[in-house]
């Protein structure tokens, strides 16, 4: 296993992930692609269960379904709520489901460990206002150097969260080591902050517009500013061995995707699904700072989740993300 990578993979071990993958998605294979042949309008699979996180993130795919786009390619999509992108890779790579969002740099961590995942798509960019870390009012926490010996909760540990964090404070001279991460789902932000049991949390959605509404807090660092603004922010994976059988169905799925996604960069249409389908209020869908959405793969702003996982030193090799990365068709129609 090439390299130091410093994170955790959870819901099952790496070595049953190796056993599973066959080695499938790893950096010395040569790059994913479809045939020239594949069809998006003839899936040999129809029935897709994409796992994803019960946030605005979850918009395209919700919309796959509302918006009529699944069944112009034949798909019926069905999402699936998870709370860390390290269960969805594990899902991934078991079979469980065919198609789940992920941060990046979980992925290419497995990826580096010879688990057989791919990235398919993306689902948005990083964009000021839409996700940033909290801390109560009179914490004394205002910016990153006071995060040290703090406790700091992320979605999960190796979210993009974490890393810019890390990479941020690196860049300011300061050691990552010394601040305490810890993993707290977005439902339980406000009542940990409350409580004290966390220093500060990352937050985005209705976790985000709760927080700042009912605890006023102040924002120590904003994840998608400054250097960050339009990085490849998560996206979707599917397992090498799915893509390489049913080639038709996974035109299909980027397809679909690229099609929604369209369709939820027009406010009324994300608004809608914010309440109906994520059980918003008015209030948080009033507040809510949309992602900025994009399925279509961009070489460069993939790349630098890789470049910035070598940068804080949770790898020690360049990676390409290019090798474990499928071309977004240009024949959906």
């Amino acid at each position: 296993m090439p390299g130091r990578t410093g994170f955790r993979l959870a819901a099952v071990s790496v070595s049953a992930m190796l056993a599973l993958s066959a080695c499938g998605g790893s950096a010395s294979s040569p790059a994913p692609e479809l045939p020239n042949s594949a069809d998006p309008h003839a899936p040999e699979v129809t029935e897709i269960s994409a796992l994803t996180f019960r946030a605005p993130i979850a918009a395209a795919v919700i919309q796959t379904g509302k918006g009529g786009v699944g069944g112009e390619f034949g798909l019926n999509v069905t999402p699936k709520w998870i709370e860390s992108s390290a269960t969805a890779v594990s899902q991934i790579v078991s079979g469980d489901v065919q198609a789940a969002q992920s941060s990046y740099f979980g992925v290419i961590d497995a990826a580096r460990q010879g688990i057989d995942v791919v990235i398919v798509s993306e689902s948005y960019a990083s964009s000021p206002g839409a996700a940033s870390l909290e801390a109560l009012p009179g914490s004394g926490i205002k910016e990153l150097k006071d995060l040290l010996g703090k406790k700091v909760a992320v979605v999960s540990l190796n979210s993009s969260h974490a890393v810019k964090i890390k990479d941020s404070l690196k860049e300011q001279g300061l050691d990552p080591a010394q601040v305490e991460f810890v993993e707290l789902p977005y439902g339980q932000v406000a009542a940990a902050l409350q409580q004290g049991t966390v220093d500060a949390s990352s937050a985005q959605g209705a976790s985000l517009a709760q927080v700042k509404s009912t605890l006023g807090t102040v924002t120590v660092f904003d994840y998608g500013d400054g250097k960050y603004k339009g990085m490849a922010e998560s996206g979707w994976i599917m397992k090498k061995t799915f893509i390489e059988q049913n080639p038709n169905t996974v035109a299909a799925f980027q397809c679909s995707l690229l099609r929604a996604t369209e369709q939820v960069k027009d406010k009324a249409v994300y608004a809608e699904i914010l309440k109906t389908d994520l059980g918003f209020n008015d209030q948080a869908v009033a507040s809510d700072v949309a992602p900025d959405f994009g399925a279509k793969i961009r070489s460069e702003p993939l790349q630098l989740n890789a470049d910035i996982l070598k940068t804080i030193g949770a790898i020690d090799e360049d990676f390409d993300v290019a090798s474990i990365t499928l071309p977004t068709p240009e024949n959906c129609g």
